[in-house]
């Protein structure tokens, strides 16, 4: 038997004729009537539907819009019909809800099954307490109460229940108080405490007003006297002083130290975060304070943060002898390995960096496109498509899963396809994983097909990992603004994966990431159309403001892509509090010390990003160190505007 396998060659694969269409387009008029409580247009229209894919989805907003009219037994009935579906897991979930605010506690824990979220955890505890049942009731109750937050409001019956039944310890509120303070929490602290005797609440509120003035704090009587609770507040407020100047924590601890009898593990935390904090302060002692603390207490990111730190500084014996010393899999970092490159040949062995440096060149990533750089090589994509069985696509396509997030998608309900895409593809083997990639590429839905094949662990297909979708709109507009097309797409890439309905925790919008503050002025200062924010979905909009303010923010800085990335991710205050003062740092070290872990990482993937779109549009790929011009001191630059 002969087996053909086909590469994965973009968007011209060929996809079947959309012989849905039709269905479709009357499904989503059965759908606006459900949404606008036309029930008799719903209905004739409904009945046209019984064997289009997405029939359940109507059954389901049906069923859901009106649930405390629907008999249990027709509940049950559809979670069994669809069982091992999304929209059986979504009625289920919805009808625990429901049967809560009913209170049919017997029926509620009769349908209670799977992971469900705080709030139907709690409403099944209540439902113990109700019912009588008390099997691993204080257990699971305790586990809820014990964290640092607030928990949702319908968990208070059950953590009363744990009063009621003095379940809840003075030790364990102390642990609990200790919880809420260490996660910025000290009105959950102080409401806490109200229980316990006089003297404990006074501590607390000590401890709560460490918080706002730690130096202050560390002068109160109450503190003179060594105890327990007096060492806890030290440490805290010393820790709290770190965060803002380490010069001053270290001088406060040396005097302090002495007098109370810490443990040693106490004493090497705190030093450790005395030196970290020192370290993104960009203290000049930084280094040699976190050379300092006790091996017992050194972990993965103090390593780190030596070697950062040794990196800012020149200090390139110490970054050979720290990077010496990383456990084997710390050592194969990317990052470590050009350091520890760099390191030898700074210090005159160049025989092993230079052997370093050729093995990490192969790497296609920022690391390895500057180890490129320094060999004067090309950089090597390595781009491998994704091989495929076809009839193994065809059985992956024709599943009922696939086919009802395709639909979805394809109707533009993208929450809904997002979500049955996570559905049907959260137990799959890597290579099936691939598979799914490859149906996503092929009806164009670009950003489960990036996340998708991320989770299959395969980063080698780089035409369906960097789509080149919108060339038209970006040529032009990259004209237009002076921009590379490769930087746009590069931005694009890392802010959205393509995901055009993207929207951020924080409200950031599209295919670039635009708050729509940020949307609103910029559209006005280069005269952009914009009636609504909601219009910064559409991609030629998002792409047309977003690279005009990415532009903007480059002219901030020179047209220096590392310090405009760094505006775009973090915002221009804070790039203009990690700016050298004084002296110039060549761009790598600069880089290098970034607090911020996620601005960072975004930092190199737009400069490696830049490098392959560079390759996917098929011109030549500028070094990345050419876009990577020495950082001057913060008053050189021109501010961003916000």
């Amino acid at each position: 038997m002969i087996v053909f396998c086909w590469l994965l060659a973009g968007p011209a694969a060929a996809a079947p004729a959309d012989s849905l269409a039709a269905d479709r387009a009357l499904f989503l008029k059965a759908h606006k009537a459900l949404n606008e409580h036309r029930f008799r247009d719903y209905r004739k229209l409904e009945k046209q539907l019984r064997d289009y894919p997405l029939y359940p989805y109507l059954e389901f907003w049906d069923m859901r819009g009106n649930l405390q009219h629907v008999s249990n037994e027709d509940i049950a009935a559809f979670i069994e019909r669809y069982q091992g579906d999304s929209v059986s897991a979504r009625m289920r979930q919805s009808w625990l809800y429901q049967l809560a605010r009913q209170q049919d506690w017997k029926t509620f824990l009769e349908v209670y099954t799977g992971n469900q979220p705080v709030t139907l955890q709690c409403y099944r505890l209540q439902a113990q307490i109700k019912t009588g049942q008390k099997q691993g009731l204080a257990d699971a109750a305790l586990k809820l109460w014990l964290v640092g937050k607030s928990q949702v409001k319908n968990c208070d019956p059950v953590f009363k229940y744990l009063e009621d039944n003095k379940l809840i310890t003075d030790e364990l509120r102390w642990q609990r108080i200790r919880l809420a303070m260490q996660s910025g929490n000290p009105s959950l602290a102080r409401y806490l405490a109200k229980p316990l005797p006089e003297e404990d609440r006074a501590w607390v509120e000590l401890w709560r007003e460490a918080r706002q003035q730690p130096a202050k704090t560390l002068d109160s009587p109450e503190l003179k006297k060594d105890s327990a609770h007096a060492r806890e507040i030290i440490l805290y407020s010393v820790r709290r002083i770190s965060q803002s100047n380490a010069d001053l924590a270290f001088k406060k601890w040396a005097q302090l130290k002495p007098r109370y009898a810490f443990t040693a593990a106490e004493t090497g935390e705190l030093e450790k975060n005395m030196a970290l904090s020192a370290s993104w302060q960009r203290n000049p002692r930084a280094h040699e304070w976190m050379v300092a603390v006790p091996d017992a207490a050194v972990d993965a990111k103090l390593r780190e943060w030596r070697i950062r730190a040794a990196v800012s500084d020149g200090n390139w014996p110490a970054v050979v002898t720290h990077t010496s010393n990383l456990a084997p899999e710390e050592a194969q970092r990317e990052e470590w390995r050009y350091w520890r490159a760099h390191a030898l040949e700074q210090t005159g062995d160049h025989g092993r960096a230079l052997d370093d440096f050729s093995r990490l060149a192969r790497e296609r990533d920022y690391h390895g496109f500057l180890a490129a750089d320094f060999m004067n090589w090309p950089y090597e994509m390595s781009n491998r498509p994704i091989e495929y069985d076809p009839p193994s696509l065809e059985a992956l396509r024709t599943q009922a899963g696939f086919i009802r997030a395709r639909e979805l998608y394809k109707a533009e309900l993208f929450i809904d396809a997002r979500r049955e895409w996570y559905w049907i593809t959260r137990n799959l083997s890597p290579d099936e994983l691939k598979l799914a990639a490859v149906l996503a590429e092929q009806w164009g839905w670009h950003d489960r097909a990036i996340l998708t094949v991320a989770q299959s662990k395969d980063y080698n297909d780089l035409n369906l990992r960097f789509p080149v979708n919108y060339q038209s709109e970006v040529r032009k507009i990259s004209r237009q603004y002076q921009l590379e097309p490769a930087h746009v797409y590069a931005v694009i890439r890392q802010e959205s994966a393509f995901n055009k309905d993207a929207r951020s925790h924080a409200g950031a919008l599209g295919l670039m990431q635009l708050m729509p503050k940020t949307g609103r002025v910029t559209a006005k200062k280069h005269n952009i159309p914009l009636a609504s924010t909601s219009l910064l979905y559409q991609p030629d909009k998002n792409i047309s403001i977003g690279s005009a303010y990415l532009k903007q923010v480059m002219e901030a800085y020179d047209d220096n892509i590392v310090l405009a990335s760094a505006a775009y991710n973090a915002g221009p205050h804070r790039v203009k509090r990690w700016l050298p003062e004084d002296k110039e740092k060549p761009a790598t070290q600069w880089i290098a010390m970034v607090p911020f872990n996620e601005t960072r990482n975004y930092i190199q993937r737009i400069l490696a990003y830049i490098a392959i779109y560079d390759w996917r549009l098929e011109q030549p790929a500028t070094p990345i160190n050419k876009h990577m011009p020495i950082i001057r001191p913060n008053d050189s630059y021109a501010s961003a505007d916000k």
